[in-house]
């Protein structure tokens, strides 16, 4: 069963240790909302307003904050599966032990977000606009958009795994003799 609605509001609201399971909401609005230890799975979000949020060890599975407007957020050791936040604007949201791989930022705004210690291991950032982005330590190999990341801030330690698809998108050839 997916429940859905349009233009939810929720307000100082905790969730610990719960399951939320196929939520579609059109344009809802949550501010000061923690999530923790709880899984979220088919959650899909058109347009919403997200403001002082926490998630915690909370497993993202086959959710989408389409055109998301997220401020001042931490998403804290959270594993995804098919995470999708194409369009979203990210102003001041930090990422923290999250497990990213194949995560979809396609046409993300990022303002003061961090990622630290994070596996995005074949992320989508094309189209991606930087304003203000750290990554530090995290799993970089096979992501598509790395052009797009120009402006971003980059551990060197990082940049041998993000290599390769720099050198993809600027065209570079490569010969195996």
């Amino acid at each position: 069963m997916v429940v859905s609605a349009d233009r939810v509001e929720v307000d100082n609201y905790t969730l610990i240790g719960d399951r939320i399971i196929g939520v579609d909401l059109e344009q809802p609005e949550l501010t000061d909302v923690r999530i923790e230890d709880s899984d979220l799975s088919g959650v899909v979000l058109t347009s919403p307003t997200i403001r002082r949020a926490s998630l915690l060890r909370t497993r993202l599975r086959d959710c989408v904050f389409g055109g998301a407007m997220v401020q001042d957020t931490e998403v804290n050791e959270c594993p995804t599966e098919q995470l999708i936040a194409r369009f979203a604007t990210l102003q001041r949201v930090t990422f923290r032990g999250c497990l990213l791989a194949g995560a979809d930022f396609y046409g993300v705004t990022f303002d003061k977000v961090a990622f630290e210690d994070c596996d995005l291991t074949g992320a989508h950032f094309d189209n991606a606009v930087v304003k203000d982005l750290t990554l530090r330590r995290c799993g970089l190999l096979g992501l598509t958009g790395a052009l797009s990341l120009r402006g971003a801030h980059v551990d060197l330690d990082d940049l041998a795994a993000l290599a390769p698809s720099l050198a993809r998108e600027a065209g570079l050839l490569f010969d195996v003799d």
